[in-house]
């Protein structure tokens, strides 16, 4: 039978970098993760259990590959409770992903557990400060400034996985804000094996950055990682065997509420996760941003810009995803059509190749498309907008 072993983690002996290991039957992986300051005390116990949480998190990109329905765990131990978390995580987060894959997960995910373990929370002193993540969109910088608005003291948390990311250096210089920087690299083997997984697909990144930010927090004194989902993420773009499955999973409300109560319950009550715009829909998110309009030129929320082997070059939006059709919507709603068209590169609602993805968006095609994009009544409610500007022609998208 095949096996997938969360084998080990480590600190180096320069206390900077985080090596996590795994097993996927004879193949041996290992992650690696940069600190910028040097970790003093290894051995701290609340330490470790935000590592061996981290460990479980990084496996799903691992596990995914074969999804191995005997997971073996070398590195610390679950209680039930905690590894029924684990389970959802690897099950509702994995969701787009078995359904492109056409995987039945209806008993896949058992993560293993012992009757003798159990984490008490621990209580300890924070400061008031709060670490923000930046991921380079409108959504972080509304975020950045409402609680800059707030006299709160921030620092942002930038995630670099394999290589630089020149347009969000730009941003947070743009911005002037202080930034820790972590650096993330994915085992290069496993990469470059791509072709030859059983499986490939979607993760729940944003659970990842969670456990990163956390850590984070933990080790540099902040009260909290606070990050930048908004209301419109919680609609599904489809269902599978009875489950709802959506692209953004792990930047929903149910995400949000499940991860506070296990990190509450299972490492420090005294630490937070949270999205301060919870309430707000991408459309409501962009009408804020636009009254910082110093910040247009330098955010981008195209994927391309992160991509691992195909990152763009000298531009923000790639101008053919479903994600900048969403975006260039988004912003014709509130903006004079020189100005969107020039931030794109090109009209976008001209486009006929387009033409589909733009009936996908408004719900009037096939399916949601499986990006981070807000719901059909948002898009709509954009159209409407727009064609009440009266700049741009509609005949054919509404």
């Amino acid at each position: 039978m095949d096996s997938f072993v969360f084998d080990s983690y480590s600190v180096d002996e320069t206390g900077r970098v985080l090596l996590f290991r795994f097993r996927s039957n004879e193949n041996r992986y290992e992650e690696r993760i940069n600190l910028p300051q040097p970790i003093e005390n290894k051995d701290d116990a609340l330490l470790n259990a935000i590592l061996f949480n981290l460990h479980l998190a990084l496996g799903i990109s691992y596990w995914k590959a074969t999804c191995s329905k005997k997971i073996e765990i070398n590195s610390g131990s679950l209680s039930e409770e905690q590894s029924l978390f684990w389970n959802t995580i690897y099950t509702k987060g994995l969701g787009e992903f078995y359904f492109k894959n056409q995987i039945d997960f209806r008993d896949l995910v058992h993560f293993p557990y012992s009757k003798n373990t159990s984490f008490q929370s621990q209580k300890i002193v924070t400061s008031e400060k709060l670490l923000v993540g930046i991921g380079g969109g409108k959504d972080s910088v509304v975020v950045w400034e409402l609680l800059k608005s707030q006299k709160k003291e921030l620092n942002g948390l930038l995630i670099k996985t394999q290589h630089a990311y020149q347009a969000v250096d730009e941003l947070v210089e743009k911005m002037g804000m202080p930034t820790i920087t972590i650096d993330r690299f994915i085992d290069s083997t496993f990469i470059s094996d791509g072709k030859n997984h059983r499986y490939n697909g979607h993760v729940p990144i944003s659970m990842i950055y969670a456990w990163i930010g956390i850590l984070i927090s933990y080790l540099y004194g902040f009260k909290a990682f606070v990050v930048a989902n908004e209301k419109s993420a919680d609609q599904a773009n489809t269902e599978l065997f009875g489950m709802k499955v959506n692209h953004q999973w792990s930047k929903t409300k149910e995400f949000e509420d499940l991860f506070r109560a296990y990190l509450h319950n299972s490492i420090s009550e005294n630490l937070d996760y949270y999205s301060p715009i919870r309430h707000l829909t991408e459309l409501q998110i962009v009408a804020e941003f636009i009254k910082y309009p110093q910040y247009l030129p330098y955010i981008t929320s195209c994927n391309r810009n992160f991509s691992i082997t195909n990152q763009l070059q000298n531009k923000k939006w790639c101008g053919v995803c479903p994600k900048c059709a969403f975006a260039f919507i988004m912003f014709a709603a509130y903006l004079p059509k020189e100005r969107v068209v020039s931030l794109f590169g090109k009209n976008m609602i001209e486009d006929e190749l387009l033409r589909g993805t733009f009936m996908d968006l408004q719900g009037r095609g096939g399916l949601k498309p499986f990006e981070c994009v807000g719901t059909f009544e948002e898009v709509r409610e954009a159209l409407q907008m727009i064609q009440a500007r009266g700049e741009f022609d509609l005949t054919k998208l509404i």
